[in-house]
């Protein structure tokens, strides 16, 4: 990764994250479609930074984001301002089950790239952790489209922080349960 795409990549991230709220209060002043534009922008220079190792996953994901965005600019389209997360959840949701129909589920892959010693539990552990996040993506996106009919408070308050809660949870409660595994299973900590 180049000095000069991290703070894109920092930038997109931050950005992301903040989506929601950005909706929120950019709905108060700017039309549907100004703020499409600016999610067309930031996705076009996150494109523009892709690693080559990011290609193979990102780049699909990227462009489906991307034609969303600028089908929102000609719509200007509210809705589908609010439909944004949703579309993220299924695309992660859809990435993630698919891997589960390869030789390697994605954590796998992700954790042989970073050259990290795999026990021989693994690769049955990371393929249940994928489902699991692929389960989760379903249920978050489905919630999320759910939002889309309530009031931009709801829906705000469940995609900029409930969800990120529900995230975060899912992390912890994995990390707790893995320390519980590798302990029954007597593997040692750097596997």
């Amino acid at each position: 990764m180049s000095s000069k795409s991290l703070p894109i990549r920092i930038l997109f991230l931050f950005s992301l994250a903040l989506y929601p709220v950005l909706v929120f209060f950019g709905l108060r002043h700017l039309p549907p479609g100004a703020i499409g534009l600016l999610l067309l922008v930031l996705l076009a220079f996150r494109f523009g930074v892709l690693s080559p190792e990011e290609k193979p996953v990102l780049v699909p994901m990227l462009l489906i984001f991307m034609a969303y965005a600028a089908i929102t600019v000609a719509t200007g389209s509210e809705t589908m301002l609010l439909g944004y997360p949703a579309l993220v959840n299924f695309s992660l949701a859809v990435i993630f089950a698919n891997s589960l129909r390869q030789p390697e589920p994605l954590l796998l892959r992700l954790v042989r790239a970073r050259k990290m010693r795999i026990s021989p539990y693994a690769p049955r552990y990371l393929f249940w952790l994928t489902a699991t996040w692929a389960v989760f993506f379903v249920i978050n996106g489905s919630i999320a489209v759910w939002t889309t009919t309530r009031p931009i408070e709801i829906w705000t308050l469940y995609n900029g922080l409930i969800a990120y809660m529900a995230a975060g949870t899912l992390m912890a409660g994995e990390y707790l349960f893995r320390i519980y595994y590798k302990k029954r299973k007597n593997i040692a900590n750097d596997e």
